[in-house]
């Protein structure tokens, strides 16, 4: 008999999240990021952590900005068209938190290393670049099969735990995504513990018939949590995009003043509220 994996946010952050932890955020820039389970973590003022994310956001911002971040592994952390990511930037520029330089191909092998269970993957396309100034844990070697190529090794990624929201997901932990998957399904294949956030429960009968396809299956899943607009200010294909008039009022907020209004709440309901409610809801829905 399969149980269910389902449990409040709070219980999911409390229980699988630790201090120190190396945590894998998917989605990619203002796409799908698990935001809500990013104010939890805030809520519960988690410390130390390294962050893994393919192209980061506001999240990842956030998440410095309450000083629970201690290193950060992306190929890009900004705000698109909005501009830079101002507690990021400053907390680079002074040295308080620690960079490991990616590119997306470093990120995507290096969890690759980790569920194939090999220590490293080869990589040609760094070649000649300044990674290895800026990275003590590669290393240009010479192909060892006599064809002369040279090549980088790339060390294994392996994640605490991976928080990933989806459109779509069963109480048992098997998880559609509709759209673009980027390093979710690597994230959730590699991570000791994954929690999904999802926007609709659904049966495990109707999961083949959803797009997806259970890209997430029920064996990499360790919690499932329902939270509607959870991944707001960010997007959810198919069901909403991203907020930029919210995204905007972040960059204009000193972060204090944000975190009293839209993370300090006492329910996800209060959050949707505070951010503009219904009108909100009708501005973004596709």
């Amino acid at each position: 008999m399969v149980n269910s994996k389902l449990m409040t946010l709070k219980e999911a952050i409390s229980i699988y999240v630790h201090d120190g932890d190396l945590i894998g955020i998917g989605g990619l820039s203002f796409w799908r990021k698990p935001a809500s389970a990013c104010r939890e973590i805030i809520r519960q003022e988690k410390k130390d952590l390294s962050i893994c994310t393919f192209v980061g956001g506001i999240e990842v911002d956030m998440l410095i900005g309450a000083e629970c971040v201690s290193e950060v592994r992306a190929s890009f952390v900004g705000m698109e068209v909005f501009g830079m990511a101002p507690h990021y930037r400053k907390a680079v520029e002074t040295g308080k938190v620690n960079i490991s330089e990616e590119s997306e191909a470093s990120l995507a092998l290096g969890l690759k290393c980790s569920y194939l269970k090999v220590p490293f993957m080869p990589l040609k396309g760094i070649i000649g670049t300044d990674f290895p100034k800026v990275r003590k844990d590669i290393k240009q070697f010479e192909d060892p099969l006599g064809s002369g190529t040279q090549l980088m090794a790339l060390p294994k990624i392996d994640l605490d735990v991976a928080i990933l929201h989806v459109p779509y997901a069963d109480e048992f932990g098997n998880g559609n995504i509709a759209g673009a998957v980027w390093l979710d399904d690597d994230m959730a294949k590699t991570a000791k513990k994954t929690i999904i956030i999802c926007e609709n429960l659904v049966e495990t009968e109707d999961i083949r018939y959803l797009p997806g396809k259970a890209q997430l299956p029920m064996q990499t899943t360790d919690a499932v949590v329902k939270i509607p607009f959870g991944a707001h200010p960010t997007s959810c294909y198919n069901r909403y995009t991203f907020d930029a008039l919210h995204i905007q009022e972040y960059l204009k907020m000193e972060f204090d003043e944000y975190k009293r209004k839209f993370i300090d709440v006492k329910s996800h309901a209060q959050y949707l509220e505070n951010a503009g409610g219904a009108q909100m809801i009708l501005n973004i829905l596709l």
